[in-house]
């Protein structure tokens, strides 16, 4: 094809991103709200087509924006290194496609987003919004030079920027949601330095993420401490301590390691469990004034069937709150209930065009209606319909096996036609296998390593070695598909892949990202071009808010000025996902109705407290809940009197002589703990039965109790039956005690049954769980673990992180029971469940990257104290971490991850050190003490 000629579709107004990229030469536009800096390395698989053509080809710092890309010429014959991808073909008389950008309405005020040099507005350096100037010269460095029209006017809402109102906002994914909230949270901590600020995220990735990102933003910002010296109390007082100049922002999520408590933040970065926690935890001990904000990204998930009633319940308490969602449907309910101006945006400072594919056709729509016109129009095959939609590409079939099914076919074309034009594509998926076979076909169609980029090759080289280096190993598809910029995110993978990875394809090293729709509502990697194989999670279609949020991450910020989604779907699904397309966001509702339970647990955290104790104080409660904007106030008071009396049946509550209530200690216990009360009766009644009869000569009781109540993990009973075989008298009397029989687990492995009975089925799964905490305790790599139970390595280290929380919870209830004993001997197998190793390794546990085998492999090898980690030197340590790889290492490849194990090997011993320098400080305070 001559790059000069102008394609069919280019006379009649329709560009490709191939076309786009051709004649591009615009200017950086503002990437305000960002949540990393995004960085492309100039390669472009057209490169390896150029140079067999003869051509100039860029070096790989040219700026993409100014390349012009050579379309790739892909070949109809077979090749026996590689499949080929199918051509697409854009069709003559298509019709034109107007450009209809109708949720884009600043865009039709100015051509482009508009900076400050049109308002000056738009610089966080104007005197209205009062940042200090570090904190704007942090955000510049972080890529957010200005922000947009819609950013300004929410931050300049009345009572917003001076902490006076409650924000509830809306605005589509990639407009900087994230930013305002940012702002406004960082303004009252600095301003305030005696408040602080809680951010909830719903998700762990996502609180990493977040961590990472206002640690930069508040490097070197000092609080107005001067500001409030005036206010504090003289030295002699024994109130509070001043405050800090410095933004102390710590994150709290299940499984971190951080021992930091409410008094050593300023802004804590929690999950929705941990925040709840905080939040009664500072109630409890009388510190909530000190509460200035809560932030709740992601404020859709009220309606989470699990979880949403906690978020319900956090903002019940008084507190100054700011709410912000991409997929909110009824913002001005929800604004109405939280006392808050609302706000909604429909702009997006990258345009989207959608398009639907069926049958290897590709059609266009400008929008959502359009979308739904077009699937309605395929699915109707009347003969007498007389407007038929038209295809604006076609995509060649296959003459490869592996291609033959259209989609597969369409998703591979798109993919390699994105990834030759020079940008990234991102493809969704409905299950993780389907992300590892589609990785691999599309893989076997990248082009083969000589013809990449020697500088790209290598960086993907380094991501295997990095891979390699890890506890787990490297995955066998992994090993397939990273030399050829291919890889895959799920959650089957361990949060150290799965961060790998996503770092990899954000800075272009990887060019196509194979995901489950879970990475659409986690991390934020954005993408020029998103194929989405279907619109199933599963068997079942995904609901319109996830739909919206995988499309919604076309269109990177700053590097873009379009993004693109490929709709690829079946004929069996035409009429469902049309229906999708056009579905409205469903309404928030509240967690706490009936049917989801979260009353009970409300009232019981209200009045364990002492939030509130009388039953004029409890009604005044329930009028601050979501359900009470939604439900009759006659039914509503009807429920709460039915789930006191629950509470007081359950033991969790008793009245008082005023006829108010009181908790009870077990309620105080289950609060504590963070337990459901359903949770914490049963595990009262369990812990009662234990204190009887608990089996110290073993481990298999203590792992028990700290089995998550509510797994979902299915039971392979061969493996359950195989290890109960080889349990001694101690397990075997454990098991017995909690309920468990070996020759019902015998029964079960041979008919492969189901459990009918709640209770029972609880147990045993319990049971089932502890064998695996008890291997993760007793030093068995994570990836042996794995294989043992036939279970992703992902979900094995998700059991343990969320079996650390809830054995901190059994802890702590174990100590508000006043069952010490109990509590010493939980808490000691808690440290070993983190550290995953003997009672032996503890303290070298305590070492960055020393966990599990790696830590036994050190003690065997002469290193079996902080201080000899402390004095060793790196290159020593290489030898013995070579020995944890859990597969062999290819020779050619041995180089590379001793470079690795090295850098990690350095990491070590500072790690090391810096605990042996604490440890010695101890030692000596003591010593002065004394």
């Amino acid at each position: 094809m001559n790059p000069e000629r102008p394609s069919a579709l280019q006379t009649r107004h329709f560009e490709t991103s191939v076309d786009l990229a051709r004649k591009q030469s615009f200017s950086t536009s503002s990437i305000a709200g960002t949540k990393r800096s995004l960085s492309e390395d100039g390669f472009t698989s057209a490169a390896y087509v150029a140079k067999s053509q003869g051509a100039h080809v860029p070096s790989p710092n040219n700026n993409l924006g100014r390349t012009r890309f050579i379309h790739p010429s892909l070949s109809s014959t077979p090749n026996k290194r590689r499949l080929v991808a199918s051509q697409i073909h854009s069709l003559p008389d298509a019709a034109r496609i107007e450009d209809d950008f109708s949720e884009y309405s600043q865009r039709k005020a100015v051509s482009s987003t508009p900076g400050p040099s049109q308002n000056p507005l738009l610089s966080l350096q104007h005197p209205s919004y009062g940042l200090p100037s570090t904190l704007v010269a942090n955000f510049a460095s972080l890529g957010v030079n200005c922000i947009y029209p819609w950013q300004a006017s929410c931050l300049l809402g009345r009572g917003h920027l001076t902490a006076e109102k409650n924000l509830v906002y809306s605005a589509p994914t990639g407009g900087g949601k994230s930013l305002v909230a940012d702002v406004l949270m960082l303004k009252r901590v600095i301003e305030d330095p005696t408040k602080k600020a809680i951010l909830v995220l719903p998700y762990v990735a996502l609180v990493q993420e977040k961590l990472k990102w206002l640690r930069r933003v508040v490097e070197g910002v000092s609080k107005n401490v001067d500001d409030v010296s005036t206010q504090t109390q003289p030295p002699s007082s024994t109130s509070k301590p001043p405050p800090q100049h410095s933004i102390r922002v710590t994150g709290f999520f299940g499984g971190s390691k951080t021992r930091s408590t409410w008094a050593d933040t300023d802004i804590a970065v929690c999950t929705i469990e941990k925040a709840n926690s905080l939040v009664n935890t500072a109630i409890e001990e009388c510190k909530i004034d000190d509460l200035g904000v809560v932030v709740l990204d992601e404020l859709h998930m009220l309606d989470d069937e699990h979880r949403g009633y906690l978020i319900e319940i956090m903002v019940t308490k008084d507190i100054q709150i700011i709410g912000m969602s991409a997929t909110l449907s009824n913002t001005e309910v929800l604004a109405k209930w939280l006392h808050a101006n609302y706000y909604i945006s429909k702009y997006r400072p990258i345009p989207i065009e959608e398009h639907l594919v069926y049958d290897n056709s590709i059609y266009p729509a400008s929008n959502a209606k359009e979308l739904f016109r077009t699937a309605t129009q395929l699915n109707n095959s009347s003969p007498s319909q007389t407007t038929k939609a038209s295809p604006c590409r076609v995509i060649d079939k296959s003459i490869y096996k592996e291609l033959e099914y259209s989609m597969t076919n369409a998703m591979v074309s798109l993919a390699l036609e994105t990834v030759s034009a020079g940008y990234g594509a991102l493809v969704f998926c409905g299950s993780r296998q389907s992300c590892q076979n589609n990785a691999l076909i599309l893989s076997d169609a990248m082009p083969e390593e000589n013809m990449v980029d020697a500088d790209i090759l290598d960086r993907r080289m380094d991501l295997i070695a990095t891979l390699q280096s890890l506890p787990c190993g490297l995955d066998p598809v992994f090993q397939k598909t990273i030399t050829k910029g291919v890889a895959f995110h799920h959650a089957g993978l361990t949060t150290e892949e799965r961060e790998l990875v996503a770092v990899a394809y954000d800075q272009g090293i990887l060019k196509i990202l194979v995901a489950t729709c879970s990475l659409a509502a986690g991390i934020n990697l954005p993408a020029r071009r998103v194929i989405l194989c279907g619109a199933r999670m599963g068997r079942e279609l995904v609901g319109p808010a996830m739909l919206r949020q995988m499309r919604g991450r076309a269109g990177r910020k700053g590097k873009d000025e379009v993004g693109e989604t490929y709709l690829c779907c079946q004929k069996d699904d035409l009429e469902a996902v049309g229906e999708l397309l056009e579905a409205e966001i469903p309404a928030i509702a509240s967690g706490l109705a009936p049917e989801r339970r979260g009353m009970k647990r409300a009232l019981l955290e209200a009045i364990a407290t002492r939030l509130i104790s009388s039953w004029d104080a409890i009604n005044e409660y329930v009028e601050r809940t979501l359900l009470y904007q939604t439900t009759e106030r006659e039914d509503l008071m009807s429920m709460v009197e039915s789930t006191l009396q629950e509470l007081l049946e359950s033991g969790l509550l008793e009245h008082k002589e005023d006829g108010s209530y009181k908790p009870t200690r077990l309620g105080q216990a289950v609060v504590a703990s963070s337990f459901s009360p359903e949770d914490g009766v049963f595990i009262h009644d369990e812990l009662k039965r234990a204190l009887q009869s608990f089996v110290m000569d073993g481990e298999m009781h203590v792992f028990y109790m700290f089995a998550p109540l509510g797994s979902s993990l299915d039971i392979d009973w061969s493996a359950f039956r195989d290890e109960i075989n080889k349990l001694d008298d101690s397990g075997i009397r454990a098991l017995t005690l909690i309920g468990v029989k070996p020759a019902f687990v015998n029964s079960m492995a041979r008919s492969s049954g189901t459990i009918k009975d709640p209770t029972l089925a609880r147990i045993y799964q319990r049971a089932y769980t502890a064998f695996q905490l008890r291997d993760l305790s007793n030093e068995i790599p994570l990836s042996s673990i794995a294989r043992k139970y036939d279970i992703p390595r992902g979900n094995v280290q998700t059991l343990a992180q969320t079996c650390h929380g809830f054995a901190a919870g059994m802890v702590k209830f174990c100590q508000r029971m006043g069952w010490d004993m109990l509590a010493v001997v939980l808490d000691h197998m808690r440290d070993r469940l983190q550290a995953g190793a003997r009672a032996d390794l503890l303290e070298m546990a305590q070492v960055a990257y020393v966990k599990s085998r790696t830590a036994r492999l050190l003690w065997e090898n002469g290193f079996r104290t902080l201080r000899a980690l402390a004095e060793a030197e790196a290159k020593d340590l290489v030898p013995v971490l070579m020995m944890a790889q859990s597969r062999s290492t290819n020779p050619q490849d041995s180089d590379r991850l001793s470079t690795k194990l090295l850098a990690k090997a350095e990491i070590i011993v500072a790690s090391a050190n810096k605990l042996w320098e604490c440890q010695l400080q101890m030692e000596h305070d003591e010593q002065g003490e004394v």
